[in-house]
């Protein structure tokens, strides 16, 4: 399997990502906050509806695997998602991979709109370290699910891959807009000020983003 599978399927979800910060200075700010609150989740998709289609499936399928985990993803139930994904790299993804592309964009050649095949092939694209393409994949969800707040995460997720980190921010600032107590958008801006060495920004972000955090923690 390639070696850097293992860690880009969870790259998308930002784990990692946040898991390198829970060490830094910052995570004594990033703990204070939070009130503990679900996360609000708008979509055109009912994504519960495919985690009830999904969950019986035997745990050795890896595509009934995939669609619990973006279904997951999509309603911010990160560590149910990284769970999902852990599962399906262990199992071995690349050929996996491969043909979830190719079906998915069989499907989008006939349909460009479909949401659920453009979460598939922006996945697995990402799986793949091809960023750019994971990045247009999403930002077609972004206008055709634009009050789904957690597919504009992952897409400012790609965008930092591919150096348009200034963008990143103007799209988790959108999210921002569109859910103010989300704590893991706080938590994305507040790594992303970070980054760009905005440190009082950044604290000020981390401070709103304590479930966040402590989720994120758990899967250590």
């Amino acid at each position: 399997m390639n070696p850097h599978l293992v860690p880009v399927l969870t790259l998308m979800l930002s784990l990692l990502v946040v898991l390198a910060m829970l060490a830094s200075p910052s995570r004594a700010a990033a703990g204070a906050g939070g009130t503990g609150a679900a996360p609000r989740v708008e979509s055109r998709v009912d994504w519960s509806a495919i985690v009830a289609a999904n969950r019986s499936r035997a745990p050795d399928d890896l595509e009934g695997r995939l669609y619990l985990a973006i279904a997951y993803a999509n309603q911010g139930m990160v560590p149910e998602a990284a769970r999902e994904f852990r599962a399906i790299e262990s199992a071995g993804y690349e050929e996996f991979g491969r043909e979830v592309i190719a079906r998915a964009e069989q499907v989008l050649d006939r349909d460009p709109g479909d949401i659920i095949s453009l979460n598939l092939v922006a996945f697995a694209y990402y799986a793949f370290s091809d960023f750019k393409r994971s990045a247009e994949c999403l930002e077609k969800l972004v206008a055709l699910d634009p009050r789904n707040v957690w597919t504009r995460h992952y897409f400012a997720v790609s965008l930092s891959r591919i150096g348009q980190l200034d963008k990143a921010i103007e799209v988790l600032k959108a999210a921002l807009s569109l859910d103010p107590s989300n704590e893991y958008t706080h938590l994305l801006l507040g790594l992303a000020y970070k980054e760009k060495g905005w440190y009082i920004l950044s604290v000020l972000e981390l401070a709103r983003a304590g479930r966040a955090v402590r989720e994120l923690s758990t899967l250590k």
